[in-house]
Order: structure tokens, then sequence, then C-alpha cells
């Protein structure tokens, strides 16, 4: 009986041992990258996902933590960055630190018509967005974005309409020059 029990104890310690090991070693580890692919995808506009913004949806532009949290999780996060508010004008103004030639014009301009969308469609009275870079600055306002999707952004909101009317255009360069000549105002 007792040599059962002691058998027992240790084929159950060695497993502990061996399931620990696993999760150490594999389960973690593969929770980690998928963590940080995540992280990066929501750098990039064609794949950062529309669910994390959705909370940010407001009446005002005045209410600047959620402005400022919904900046956070949008691309060009990584950038260190400051807000200001000028609620006369309604308009958002944001200071980031680093400028366009350490980052890409490209990804720039992509991130800032990605931006503009989410952000006029979830905040009903903003509109104008102020995109200060240094040595450079980009105006972008709600007019101009909703000319160029022709409709309501409020109507982009739905996950499929996000993607193919908002993401996946953005992969058609002639697309994005044209947004950069009509919209963006440098």
């Amino acid at each position: 009986m007792m040599k059962t029990r002691n058998r027992i104890i240790i084929a159950l310690s060695i497993l502990g041992i061996v399931l620990f090991g696993y999760v150490q070693g594999v389960v973690i580890p593969k929770n980690n990258e998928k963590k940080q692919q995540y992280i990066a995808q929501q750098q990039n506009p064609r794949t950062h996902d529309l669910d994390t913004i959705l909370k940010y949806k407001s009446k005002y532009m005045g209410d600047f933590s959620n402005l400022a949290n919904l900046f956070r999780t949008l691309p060009l996060n990584n950038i260190e960055r400051s807000y200001e508010l000028f609620p006369d004008k309604l308009i958002a103004q944001v200071n980031y630190k680093d400028s366009i030639d350490n980052i890409s014009e490209e990804e720039v301009v992509k991130a800032l018509l990605y931006n503009s969308t989410a952000a006029f469609a979830l905040i009903d009275n903003l509109e104008g967005v102020n995109y200060n870079f240094p040595g450079t600055n980009f105006m972008i306002l709600r007019s101009d974005v909703e000319k160029w999707y022709g409709e309501k952004l409020l109507g982009l909101l739905k996950k499929d309409e996000w993607k193919s009317k908002v993401q996946d255009k953005l992969l058609d360069n002639e697309y994005v020059n044209n947004f950069t000549n009509v919209v963006l105002k440098r």
C-alpha cells in the first residue's frame, strides 16, 4: 500500500514537472508571440482591429481622455505625441515628436487616412484633425473625408464595410495618392 502511494506521488510529481515545463517552454512563448504579432498588426492600417476602437464612440470631441485613448489605439501609436483641442473650431491636433523622415511618408499617409476616417466616424462633432510632425503639418477635414467616401462615416463602422471601403483600399497606391492630393492638406 505504501509503495503504491509513493509510486503515485512520484508519477504525479513527474507529470507536474513535465506539464510545468511544457507550459513555460511552449504555451507561454506562443502566447507572447501571438500578443507581439497582434500589437504589430495594430500599427498597420490594413490589419488594425476595428473592434478595439469602437468603444471610443462619442458625440463630443471635447472629451479629451476619450480622444487621446482613441489615438493611442490607432496606427502611429508607437510614436510619442501630445494633443491639443480647439473646441471653438471642433478641431483636434495631434503633435507627433518624430519626423516623417524617420518613419516613411507612405506609411504615414496611409495611417493618417485611416486614423482620420476612424476619428470622424467615431466622434460625431469632430470637424478636423491637424497632424503636426516636426517640419510637416497635415490638416484633414470631416467634410473632405465624407466627400471622399461619398457617405456619412458612421455607416463605415460595420466590420465588412470598414474592411472593404477603408482597409482594403489602402492596397491601391493610386487610391492613396488621390486621397493625398484631394483630402490631405499640407
